[in-house]
């Protein structure tokens, strides 16, 4: 299916069967040699495959073979179970986290993100007064769960709707993304590269486990 303006593209999952938009899925390319490789930016030449961002999902099919056997009937060519990189959710894991905290840092320089507490506070008290939209928020993993708390009730009572917090980064990593010293806290506002980073984060979950960003059934690809 082509892309619409601002939509991402459907694409099928090679292990469910069903679609969903490209955004969500992951997909892997084919190396010279055959082998599958990570292509979480969908950029790589050349013939590829995508799956859920599910991390326990590719991890059972590669212990069963399904995930070679699948791949060989997308590619109509043969994938040994030894051309799947037995790294290949670390892999993609590993991919998504850096593309993440790249992308967070693009959304600092367009100026569609806060850090820390003070100065959160202060921005969601100017969209209670109508300013910009809050999107949502991240706390380091290393996070005190008092702050958090509050700092999502404030955002949930100004925005009148449950504001997601992410939390998959310590505070080292986030400073490091940020180019600033000890990030807590920070608030994304509405706007296109938070759209990205939210589905980057959603497939990073899905990779770990939580909430997978497994393929809805929309019917099979012609």
């Amino acid at each position: 299916m082509a892309a619409t303006k601002g939509h991402s593209p459907e694409r099928r999952c090679i292990l469910t069967f069903n679609r969903a938009p490209a955004s969500g899925l992951v997909r892997l390319a084919v190396a010279p040699d055959g082998s599958l490789v990570p292509d979480v930016a969908a950029k790589l030449p050349g013939r590829g495959l995508w799956v859920s961002a599910d991390g326990p999902l590719i991890a059972e099919a590669m212990k069963k073979g399904t995930l070679a056997r699948a791949a060989s009937r997308s590619l109509k060519t043969g994938v040994r179970n030894d051309q799947v990189p037995a790294d290949l959710v670390d892999r993609i894991d590993a991919l998504l986290v850096r593309r993440c905290l790249d992308r967070l840092g693009l959304v600092q320089k367009a100026g569609d993100l806060l850090a820390g507490t003070d100065k959160i506070r202060a921005a969601l008290g100017e969209a209670g007064r109508g300013g910009r939209e809050p999107a949502m928020m991240l706390a380091a993993t290393d996070a005190g769960d008092d702050g958090r708390r509050k700092l999502k009730a404030l955002a949930d009572g100004v925005t009148g709707r449950d504001v997601g917090v992410v939390d998959l980064f310590d505070r080292e990593a986030l400073s490091r993304a940020l180019g600033r010293d000890n990030v807590v806290h920070v608030l994304l506002f509405e706007s296109g590269g938070t759209t990205e980073l939210m589905a980057d984060l959603g497939r990073l979950n899905g990779m770990r486990g939580v909430k997978p960003q497994s393929c809805e059934a929309q019917g099979n690809e012609g």
